[in-house]
């Protein structure tokens, strides 16, 4: 598996721009890549984790801070 240690920050996005933003970052990258994304806690989180799975994204909540979550994703599909 070939990975890349790139983590984006979403921080400053809400509902929908974050998953958008995670979407383009996404489709620049090969398949099998990784990639942390850091959003605020919340809501954000399962939004961001619903929206990538239905894309076919491989997602796993890696860290939980007060303010943020960081979730490592795995593009399984194109």
């Amino acid at each position: 598996m070939s990975t890349v240690n790139i983590t984006l920050d979403l921080t400053l996005y809400g509902c929908p721009m974050h998953y958008i933003k995670a979407r383009e970052a996404l489709s620049q990258m090969e398949k099998e890549q990784e990639i942390e994304l850091v959003v605020n806690s919340g809501n954000a989180v399962e939004e961001v984790i619903n929206s990538l799975r239905q894309d076919g994204q491989l997602c796993e909540i890696i860290a939980t801070e007060t303010l943020t979550t960081t979730i490592r994703v795995v593009k399984h599909h194109a």
